[in-house]
């Protein structure tokens, strides 16, 4: 049986918020995992501008001979856990209906001690998706647990997309901080609004050419291609 839900929330949500680096705050889901009766947790997300590229952070506290295996074999790519609907809020229970079209993954994965699996798709507000997973080497799921779960792993879901992307954009911006001024960020806002040089210029009491010198050092330090890339980057980011 799960534990008792609200001391379990509260525990956890403690140890995360005193979490200061990503490492810290997976040993905490980790250790919630543990709690429910799982050998292991992971959770993926897809990270932030640019927003084709299908960037997709993974963390886990799998083992390290599997987690090099999965990234040598490029798992990433064909694994079905990682392309689960975010907008489908069911977990999802590991099967061999699931890994149909990655039978070798699955293969390895279950010889690596994670042969029972559940996952919940995630999202936060500004639009980013992820998944959380536990795993354990025995017990197969029955239905009853599965139900039991749900709560948890929705706060699990919930948890990890704020703290973990929240310690990620800490991270971030320590060490690439675009360092904006007050009045790129104006500048930006108004763009976002779809202003013009002109209209923002006409707006803001300055010339055009002004406008356009802040646009182009916007761009230059968010590392986006055109005025409308980093109007929507710095959104992204929690800028604006």
């Amino acid at each position: 049986m799960p534990p008792e839900h609200a001391g379990w929330w509260n525990d956890l949500s403690f140890n995360l918020q005193g979490s200061e680096q990503i490492d810290q705050a997976v040993a905490a889901l980790s250790n919630a995992a543990c709690n429910l009766g799982f050998t292991y947790c992971s959770f993926g997300y897809r990270d932030r501008p640019p927003f084709n590229a299908g960037n997709i952070v993974v963390m886990s506290s799998y083992p390290d001979a599997w987690r090099a295996r999965y990234r040598e074999q490029r798992y990433l790519e064909i694994d079905p856990v990682a392309q689960l609907d975010a907008t489908n809020p069911a977990p999802v229970v590991w099967s061999d209906d699931l890994f149909m079209d990655a039978q070798l993954l699955w293969d390895e994965a279950r010889a690596a001690g994670l042969k029972v699996g559940i996952s919940q798709p995630c999202w936060d507000p500004r639009g980013r998706c992820g998944v959380f997973s536990l795993s354990r080497d025995r017990d197969a799921l029955k239905q009853s647990e599965v139900d039991a779960l749900r709560p948890y792993l929705a706060a699990l879901g919930h948890l990890s997309m704020t703290y973990i992307n929240k310690l990620a954009d800490r991270e971030r911006h320590d060490t690439a901080g675009a360092n904006l001024t007050r009045r790129e960020i104006e500048i930006l806002r108004w763009t976002a609004d779809g202003g013009s040089a002109k209209s923002i210029s006409n707006a803001l009491d300055i010339s055009a050419d002004t406008v356009n010198f802040h646009l182009k050092n916007c761009m230059r330090k968010l590392n986006a291609p055109s005025k409308v890339a980093a109007a929507a980057y710095a959104i992204a980011y929690g800028y604006l």
